[in-house]
Parts: C-alpha cells; structure tokens; sequence
C-alpha cells in the first residue's frame, strides 16, 4: 500500500527538466523551512529542496533509479536522488530545520567537504513506541556509530546530552528558533487559563491513523484525541469555574474553513460550557499570544516548552498513556530526554483531577521568587529564550553563512 501511494506521488508530482541550479546554501526540506525560517536567508542565494514529492528533477530521478538497479545500491531511490541533486546545486552549506530527519543525518558521508547544519524545529517525546518515536533509540537502532553533524542546534542542554550519544559535531544551546523571532512582553493576565489545541481535521489521513494500545489493539488517532482532550478539558473547564477564570482556547487552524470545523470540535467536547475560542489569522499567531497570556495548559505540546522560556506558567499534562495507554507511551514525561521525574510541581503523567488541579494551583499560587527558582531547574535545562536569535545567527556568520 505504502508502495502504491509512493508511485501516485511520483505521478502527481511537477516534472522539472531544467537543471538544478548552483547555490551556494542548499535548504534541505521545503515544507519544514516554510514553517517559520524562511526569514534567515535571501531565498534567490537558496536552493530550497523538495522532499514531499511535490516536484522532481526528472533526469536526475532517472539517474537514482539507474544507480539503484545497476550498482545494487542499499539506499532508497529518494536518498539516492537526494545525493544527486545536492551534487548538481553543489553547496558549501547543508541545513535541515528538523533535528530527527535520520536520512538527513546519512547524508554527510557522502559529501565530507561540505558544511552540514540541523536544527531542532520541536520537542521530542520520547515515547519507545509506534506513535511518536524516539529519535535517540531510532538512531541507535539505525547507527552502529554516531553520525557526523558539523553544527547542531538544538533548544537546550537536556535534547545536546541525550543527542550527543548518536551525533558527532558542534552543538548550541540555541532554544526555539521560531520562539525567539518574536519579542518578550511582561503579561500579568490573572484571569484566563489558555489551553493550546493540537487539534488535526478529521478529514486528514494522520487523523485516521490506527495508534497501537499496549493492550494490543488499536484505535484512530482521532478518537483517543478526542477523548483525551474531553477528560482534561472538562476538568480545566471545573478549574477555571472555582477559581473564577476564563477558559481559553488558543487554536491550531489559521483558514477560515479550518478554524470554524476546530471551533465545533471544541463545543463539541465541552458542550453548553462557557470558553473563549481565540480567533486566529496567521499561521504563527500563538507566538503573539504568549505577550497577552500568562497561564497555560497544554498535552504534550511543543508550544508549551516554548512558553515557558519566555517566563509563561505552563501546567504539562503529559496524560495521553495514562488516559489512552498508548503502546510504548509509560516513558512520555516531561523534559524528555532530560531525566526529570514522572511528576512534578507543574507538570504530572495522570489524567485525574486531583493531579490536574495540583498542577494548575502550583502555576497560579506560587511566588514569583520561587517559580524562577523552579524555572531555573527544570525549564532552563530544556529550552531558553535567546532573543532574536544571537546564538543561531552569529554562529552562522562565523561559518561564513550569509544571514539577514
């Protein structure tokens, strides 16, 4: 079936006779560099690489197949076209902007004098099953050795530890890069509770996904979502009417048509219950939203970590296997891979409510003293703010990179 599908991309795909233009940085992944780093670099000194099979290089996809059937090669026929394209734009620069793109990571073998760059575009969870893998143990799995990387960045010193025992290279505490584009705003909004949706449109083949249960079965990946989400929600909506709050909903969708189908499924969950569903316009709004808002609750969610580096109160609901039992999912915790504990003062691994108002009383009672200490701790060592990002850009510069 997976073969099947490849083949219909293949066809679908714009044919591209022209030859691969000389750059001197190539960009490895489109869709990923699109999702908020297209600002780094002048996109005319770019060559931006399609990795989704939205268009191909015909003669040079050709030359992978032949390279495949004459010479025997055990590489993929996409890794194989990878390395020809590369070859043809011949870089000095190769960046990914995703730090568990393993083919990604194979790459550097073949072109030693080239410069190879990756950065970390979202936490990883470290589940050791099937639904969200865990890109060390893949690796580690996949590698007999570590893999060479010249420069690595990656959100803090936490992800550099765990990654150091698959990857070779320069490594930076360099937090979020998206996260530090926007500027810092002190915000002393005492009154709402913000939730950070994930939600994903039924309609969507990820959301039709079957997700392995550590009982053996199997369900959609829509229907554990939505029954997890029902359960906390519920709970953060009897929170917020205790203590006199308001429940906010900060959504995923940005198009109109989205955005209404992701505000039904919330009325859906919550029913005749009274929240807030923020309207959204652009696609990287929720980093504007953390200058209005001080109070979070997420479920395993990137965003969340990059609240809490910009100083937000972010209560983690790492519930998913204790609600859904997720194959693989007893080692989701926070702060993964750093070896933080099951639970926390602001973050736990049980769906109840008592747990979850443990959480949200910590983020909403303690001191300002005491939350930098505990920010400090157990925040700095996963993610940090840097501004405008000194860190990634001058680091780029030194290399000889061009930068805006």
């Amino acid at each position: 079936m997976e073969t099947i599908k490849k083949v219909f991309r293949i066809l679908k795909a714009k044919k591209l006779f022209s030859k691969a233009t000389k750059k001197e940085l190539f960009i490895y992944d489109e869709n990923t560099f699109r999702s908020g780093y297209a600002n780094f670099f002048h996109e005319n000194d770019c060559f931006i690489f399609d990795t989704r099979y939205k268009k191909l290089y015909i003669f040079l996809y050709i030359k992978a197949i032949l390279k495949k059937i004459i010479f025997f090669s055990k590489e993929h026929i996409f890794q194989l076209y990878t390395i020809e394209v590369i070859r043809a734009v011949d870089p000095k620069y190769v960046i990914c902007f995703s730090h568990y793109t393993l083919i990604f990571w194979d790459l550097k073998k073949y072109f030693k004098d080239i410069i190879f760059i990756i950065c970390q575009h979202h936490i990883s969870l470290g589940y050791d099953g099937k639904y969200h893998l865990n890109p060390i143990l893949m690796a580690k799995e996949r590698f007999k050795n570590k893999k060479k990387i010249d420069h690595i960045f990656l959100w803090g010193d936490a992800m550099i530890k765990g990654f150091k025992e698959c990857l070779d290279g320069n490594f930076y505490q360099s937090g979020s890069i998206k996260n530090n584009s926007y500027k810092n705003l002190e915000i002393e909004n005492k009154k709402d509770l913000l939730f950070m949706s994930q939600y994903y449109q039924n309609r969507l083949n990820s959301s039709q996904t079957k997700i392995p249960l550590e009982d053996g079965t199997n369900t959609l990946k829509y229907d554990f979502n939505f029954n997890e989400r029902k359960i906390v929600l519920n709970i953060l909506h009897e929170y917020c009417l205790v203590h006199n709050l308001n429940l906010v909903i900060a959504p995923r969708q940005y198009k109109k048509e989205d955005l209404n189908e992701e505000e039904e499924y919330y009325k859906k969950i919550l029913k005749d219950k009274k929240f807030v569903f923020l309207n959204r316009s652009k696609q990287f709004q929720v980093y504007e939203e953390f200058n209005k808002y001080k109070y979070f609750a997420v479920i395993g969610c990137s965003t969340g970590y990059e609240a809490m580096a910009r100083g937000r109160r972010v209560a983690h609901l790492n519930v998913v296997y204790d609600l859904s039992g997720i194959s693989g999912g007893k080692n989701h915790r926070f702060g993964w891979p750093g070896n933080f504990p099951i639970k926390g003062p602001f973050w736990t691994n049980k769906g109840t409510k008592e747990e979850i108002f443990r959480c949200l009383d910590f983020i909403y009672q303690t001191n300002d003293e005491n939350w930098e200490e505990i920010k400090k701790k157990y925040i700095d060592p996963i993610i940090i703010y840097d501004e405008d990002n000194k860190v990634f850009k001058n680091n780029l510069k030194k290399i000889g990179l061009k930068v805006k």
